[in-house]
């Protein structure tokens, strides 16, 4: 378990910095790359938070570069010789914090590392387990609020030109204010009930669906398995709003790419409506 913590500590930090460097050039990346390429810098740097990176450098490269280090070990004080006395438990100033322990209750201690490891994994399996309930229970409340919308021409042909076969349901949403796509096993587009133009219906629709095709969904899956890992790190959940900053972006410069002027000004004109709603 600790080897397990401390590879995740390793993966905090790199994750920090690599989230810090974005952010830093953020400015120029938004003069300079494409909105999606944007999104999948943020991206890049979630990775970069789960994969440890080092251990798929072949070893003997490592050997060559690294120092070898001598191993430490526990040193233990000149002591006489007693038939009590069990060296291996004497810490003095120079043990590895590693080997440092916790006294508990009965005569049993813990180290302190493997302490932190565990505390580490409970704050891990509870941010993962709560953040399923409660979708879990958005997607149910949802679901008894709405019903299901009447096909739709525009559906169906927007779902055509993006090359989307999957069957992907439209609910009509009592009391939501903006649109949303929810369920990656199920999608589901929900709309608002207080009724949309046939113009602004497609445009809803086609930012949506631009969504699934982004697999935006898996995003956030994913997303919420690193805020889980790094629930301790506060750049993990900076990193998560700026890539979900970038999806929007990226999704919105999908959709009037390729439109003319009057198709897109109605576009912004469509998600500031909503957004405004949604306020």
């Amino acid at each position: 378990m600790f080897e397990i913590f401390k590879t995740v500590l390793l993966l905090s930090a790199a994750g920090a910095c690599a989230t810090l460097i974005l952010l830093a050039l953020k400015p120029l990346a938004l003069r300079k790359f494409p909105a999606m390429w944007q999104r999948n810098l943020w991206i890049i740097a979630a990775v970069v938070m789960i994969l440890p990176f080092w251990r798929l450098v072949p070893k003997q490269s490592i050997e060559r570069i690294a120092p070898q280090n001598v191993p430490n070990e526990v040193q233990t004080e000149n002591i006489a010789p007693d038939a009590d006395f069990d060296p291996k438990t004497v810490v003095i100033e120079d043990t590895p914090m590693e080997y440092r322990e916790v006294p508990l209750p009965q005569g049993r201690s813990v180290r302190l590392y493997d302490l932190a490891a565990y505390v580490w994994l409970g704050g891990a399996c509870v941010f993962a387990a709560a953040s399923v309930l409660s979708y879990a229970v958005f997607l149910i409340r949802k679901r008894r609020a709405s019903v299901d919308l009447d096909k739709r021409e525009s559906f169906e042909r927007v779902k055509k030109e993006l090359g989307i076969r999957r069957k992907i349901r439209v609910r009509i949403l009592h009391g939501a204010r903006s649109p949303m796509l929810v369920g990656t096993l199920f999608p589901v587009v929900y709309i608002p009930d207080g009724g949309m133009d046939a113009d602004a219906e497609e445009m809803v629709f086609r930012h949506e669906l631009t969504h699934y095709k982004h697999g935006d969904l898996l995003i956030k899956w994913f997303m919420m398995f690193v805020n889980a890992a790094h629930w301790f790190n506060p750049f993990a959940y900076l990193l998560t709003a700026n890539i979900s900053e970038a999806c929007e972006v990226a999704c919105d410069m999908a959709v009037i790419d390729g439109m003319d002027d009057a198709h897109r000004r109605m576009y912004m004109e469509t998600i500031l409506n909503m957004l405004e709603k949604g306020k």
